[in-house]
């Protein structure tokens, strides 16, 4: 499941960020597996002071990193984490609920 989280954009700068991503994804097969957190306000600071905001996009897949990047490069600062997933090795315990 991909997930999308916003970090140093707040209140209706992040809402409207979160809109043209979801815009831009609108015609992805994979659009219905991502999922936006949304967490406390956060600020983005650079070395001086500086404002620095960007979107952080956890995937396991390379096909939709690479999707994302060319999808999202001029709309935002884009960090791609690359996830490398190890199921439990004798199944779940959790119910058998896990990330996807």
């Amino acid at each position: 499941m991909p997930t999308i989280e916003f970090f140093g954009v707040r209140g209706d700068e992040r809402d409207a960020l979160e809109k043209r991503v979801r815009a831009l994804l609108a015609d992805e097969e994979f659009r219905t597996d991502c999922v936006f957190v949304t967490a406390a306000a956060s600020q983005v600071l650079g070395w001086h002071g500086e404002s620095r905001p960007f979107v952080r996009v956890s995937t396991r897949s390379e096909q939709r990193a690479d999707r994302f990047r060319t999808l999202l490069r001029h709309t935002c600062d884009l960090e791609i984490v690359r996830i490398d997933f190890q199921p439990v090795a004798d199944g779940p315990t959790d119910g058998g609920h896990h990330d996807g």
